[in-house]
């Protein structure tokens, strides 16, 4: 009888002994917070100030597309109307003056826009481009009444979306990021929200693109939207690596940059909050990607054959069963990802009796998620026979199948001896009486 059994071992403890601490990567930015995050693990490679809250300025419009695609994503050729209280404008002193009337998404007079109308109908899917490209406030307020039905009731919804992702440093007041004091969010909670956002392929596609054309309306002629990223267009600081995502300023936030990148089998995502000057931000992104691009994996030897053993007691053995690694068990990784894993031994063990060099289990690797990382076979070290009791059980089996099977062959011969005679006995001529029986 085959088995079956699944030991997980918690390896953390061991990770001193054969794996080295992750090395921090050698790089210096001027942004008051930033982070380079593994984009498919979510793996901190390098931090600065990460959890910190800060002014995130137009990168909100990244949350805000987030959101907006995942409630509408099968819905972007939908057309929308923009209303007054969408692109309405006030001057900047009014908007922010302390008690003033005006509500936090109230737009500003000077503030990027992508020139929208009241009254103005557009494809959702433009607005999308609107937002990320030209860094439209007014596409941010008009899509966010769009997807709620309410600005303010958007507003709500995405800061329960946020940390429903596992942001604890964001609180948002406004869809487009135009200054509120409230409103603050930290690199490590936009990484992470830019992990989500480089998951979704219309969102990828918006991101990387340099420039879309903007069809005629209700309302305008047709007209070009441009890129505001100099990471994803030609000039001075065009990196060919990079694909999106969205920049951002204000006085008070200063120069932001919420940026993806990728090389070859890596994937890289770089947040920077509060940069002094715009090319800060551009030097310091690429200097982290760069930094985190040039690293080198490195391979660390966590079990060894010929000398790690692993042991299970099977049903039925004389002794306990001991297996072996016929190769090393390796795992390659990059100095500054730290790694965490846990290793399982699934076993497999044919019945006893189990011969030398039979394959008895599978030795996994495997990340905190469960996925597997790296896996081995594992092999018998020496026979192992059957108890004398365990031989008697096994023996008994067989003589009471046997019998079981005799028992079902008579029963069913039986079954069918009966059926037969049912059948002759009903179809069988009845024999007529003679004339001379009659009377009688």
């Amino acid at each position: 009888m085959s088995m079956f059994a699944r030991i997980v071992f918690v390896c953390l403890p061991l990770l001193p002994l054969v794996l080295n601490a992750a090395s921090p990567l050698r790089v210096e930015v001027s942004a008051k917070g930033a982070i380079l995050m593994n984009a498919e693990t979510g793996a901190v490679l390098w931090e600065k100030n990460a959890h910190t809250p800060l002014f995130p300025a137009s990168t909100t419009k990244m949350i805000t597309a987030l959101y907006a695609v995942e409630k509408k994503g099968f819905q972007l050729d939908e057309m929308v109307t923009a209303s007054y209280e969408a692109v309405s404008a006030v001057p900047a002193s009014v908007r922010r003056a302390v008690g003033g009337s005006h509500p936090p998404y109230r737009l500003e007079f000077g503030g990027t826009h992508m020139g929208i109308k009241v009254g103005e109908t557009l494809p959702l899917r433009t607005l999308l481009y609107g937002l990320m490209l030209a860094s439209g406030n007014d596409a941010a307020n008009v899509i966010a009444q769009h997807v709620s039905g309410d600005i303010s009731k958007f507003m709500e919804e995405l800061n329960v979306y946020v940390r429903s992702k596992g942001c604890k440093n964001t609180v948002l007041r406004t869809p487009h990021g135009l200054p509120n004091e409230e409103h603050k969010t930290s690199a490590y909670d936009m990484a992470i929200l830019a992990r989500e956002f480089m998951k979704n392929d219309v969102l990828r596609e918006v991101a990387k693109t340099t420039q879309y054309t903007r069809q005629e309306t209700n309302k305008q002629p047709e007209s070009m939207l441009h890129q505001h990223n100099a990471l994803v267009k030609p000039g001075r600081f065009y990196y060919p690596k990079a694909i999106g995502i969205k920049t951002g300023y204000t006085v008070t936030a200063g120069y932001t940059l919420v940026t993806a990148a990728e090389d070859q089998e890596r994937k890289l995502i770089v947040v920077l909050l509060g940069c002094e000057k715009i090319e800060q931000r551009y030097k310091d992104a690429i200097a982290l990607f760069e930094a985190g691009f040039n690293e080198k994996k490195v391979s660390r030897t966590l079990f060894s054959k010929g000398f790690d053993l692993f042991s299970y007691q099977v049903e039925g053995g004389k002794i306990p069963l001991q297996a072996y690694l016929s190769q090393d068990v390796l795992l390659a990784y990059y100095p500054s990802e730290e790694p965490t894993f846990k290793t399982a031994v699934l076993w497999q063990p044919p019945a006893v009796p189990i011969a030398s060099g039979q394959k008895v289990a599978e030795l996994q690797i495997l990340s905190p998620e469960g996925k597997v990382l790296t896996s081995a076979p594992l092999f018998a070290v020496r026979t192992v026979d059957a108890t004398m009791r365990h031989q008697a059980i096994l023996a008994w089996k067989k003589v009471k199948k046997g019998l079981w099977d005799n028992v079902t062959l008579v029963m069913a011969s039986g079954g069918i001896i009966i059926l037969a005679s049912t059948f002759y006995y009903s179809h069988k001529p009845k024999r007529k009486r003679s004339k001379a029986h009659k009377g009688k």
